[in-house]
């Protein structure tokens, strides 16, 4: 059976694996796969699940919060700000989403600390401004 090779790339680093047979992913317009000799693509993948396999018939599951697919030369990348890999879609699928429940929450975090600065500032603002036209 033909293969390609896959390459997974976010910031922690990439893994590669030379042997895939297929690709299922998924993006705006729904599902679809990839498979050797495919044409020049490139998708945008959705929050969600992704699956490939190898020679061997091994399935793979890919959990991302969303990601950049592009396809040229028998060559697959994935790259993702972050990803999970492993063979139980279930276990992944949850540690996906608590990744995102934690940058969720220190997104919110970090949007509360910068109003606080900023209602800061403005208070500070009105503070020299008062104080700039006393003396007139």
């Amino acid at each position: 059976m033909n293969s390609f090779a896959l390459t997974l790339l976010d910031s922690r680093g990439g893994e590669c694996f030379e042997t895939v047979t297929q690709f299922i992913g998924a993006d705006a317009d729904g599902s679809f796969g990839i498979l050797a000799g495919h044409i020049h693509s490139v998708a945008l993948l959705r929050y969600g699940l992704a699956r490939f396999n190898d020679q061997a018939g091994v399935w793979r599951y890919l959990a991302l919060p969303s990601g950049v697919l592009r396809f040229a030369d028998n060559q697959l990348t994935v790259t993702s700000l972050r990803y999970f890999l492993g063979d139980d879609r279930g276990a992944i699928c949850e540690r996906l989403a608590a990744e995102m429940t934690q940058s969720d929450s220190e997104v919110h975090t970090a949007r509360a600390t910068l109003s606080e600065i900023e209602r800061s500032l403005v208070r500070r603002l009105a503070e020299l401004s008062s104080h700039g036209t006393a003396g007139i």
